[in-house]
């Protein structure tokens, strides 16, 4: 998982590179179809690189998009007479049984399918109408994190280029010209990520080996991050784990915050004084405070995992879920746990 972890600037820009022309021909495409909606989908680590695909397109187009994980997607996706829609569903493995159980339902509802997945020659890649291919290269470890990256990395890609192709994009050019430009430099921002926090991650981690409860909050784009980050700490550590929207965490879950509960609070420069208002209120609880930001901690007694600057806030979560991809690392070990192998799971669900 280490090894992963560290090899996800290069996944990421031999990703970018490989799939560019790919991405810009789909996109084209799918305009041309001259589409009402854009689902996308996925199954756990997958969903929420959907979930944040879904974030960034709804906040540049006027194309109204949604996303639904592949187990729901016959029960929640509907067609009606006129509808032109289309579906990007994300599977890392492109076999998983919900990912391929999703494209059978979006076949038979008449919903264009568009695949992203690591893998050649899969069930995902052969079947779908459509294909796009990272390269992150073989993932041994179970808990995803190079192949998160990648296929988040390729499904921003294909919807910044669907948002131009489209004529949809509701904001100015040059707003869609800085994003091109973060989404290609983010694999030197994801490497500058693990080299400011790496060390911060592991000391931290052996602070709160003796924690099992842990919460994760986020806004925004910031809370599909929240929900990959409590996942990776579930699966390699074995605790219990809960990812929330910020705010959403005051109505009930605050209920459960005490001295044993770290709330790990992600936060990006445009919204870390309103998030940190919330964590005034958690730390007045008794609660530890771990925050992962690009933006300074005003108070030195805050714990903080950096995140290296640069990227928008829709773009965020490429670089927001390494520091916590490491502390899940670093905190199964200090725990003796093996992050590889968790005894429970498998790395494709049939």
């Amino acid at each position: 998982m280490l090894m992963e972890i560290r090899e996800e600037p290069v996944a990421l820009h031999e990703t970018l590179t490989s799939v560019a022309a790919m991405c810009k021909r789909i996109a084209s495409e799918l305009a041309d179809e001259e589409l009402n909606l854009v689902y996308f989908s996925g199954s756990g680590t997958s969903y929420h690189a959907a979930l944040a695909t879904h974030y960034l397109t709804s906040s540049l187009s006027s194309i109204p998009t949604n996303s639904i994980p592949a187990s729901e997607f016959d029960s929640w996706a509907y067609t009606s007479p006129g509808r032109r829609s289309a579906v990007i569903i994300i599977s890392q493995s492109g076999e998983s049984a919900d990912a391929i159980s999703a494209l059978k339902a979006a076949n038979r509802k008449g919903i264009r399918t568009v695949g992203i997945t690591n893998t050649p020659n899969s069930t995902l890649a052969e079947a779908s109408d459509l294909a796009v291919i990272t390269r992150a290269g073989p993932e041994a470890a179970l808990t995803a994190t190079k192949t998160f990256l990648s296929c988040l990395a390729a499904t921003y890609l294909l919807g910044l280029e669907f948002v131009a192709a489209s004529g949809s994009f509701t904001g100015s050019g040059e707003k869609l010209s800085i994003l091109r430009r973060e989404l290609e430099a983010s694999p030197l921002i994801v490497e500058e990520t693990i080299r400011k926090c790496e060390d911060e991650a592991q000391s931290l981690a052996g602070r709160y080996a003796g924690n099992f409860l842990f919460f994760l909050l986020g806004r925004g784009a910031s809370y599909a991050t929240a929900l990959e980050g409590a996942l990776k700490l579930k699966e390699s550590c074995n605790v219990m784990a809960e990812g929330h929207a910020s705010r959403e965490f005051l109505h009930g879950p605050m209920q459960l915050v005490d001295e044993r509960t770290p709330v790990i609070v992600i936060s990006t420069k445009q919204d870390y004084e309103s998030v940190g208002l919330l964590s005034e209120s958690f730390r007045r609880l008794g609660a530890p405070i771990l925050q992962v930001s690009d933006a300074e901690p005003p108070t030195s007694h805050e714990e903080h995992l950096h995140v290296a600057p640069g990227l928008s806030e829709p773009l965020s979560p490429l670089a927001f879920i390494v520091p916590i991809q490491l502390f899940a690392y670093y905190s199964a070990v200090a725990r003796r746990l093996d992050p590889d192998k968790p005894t429970k799971l498998i790395k494709v669900v049939k």
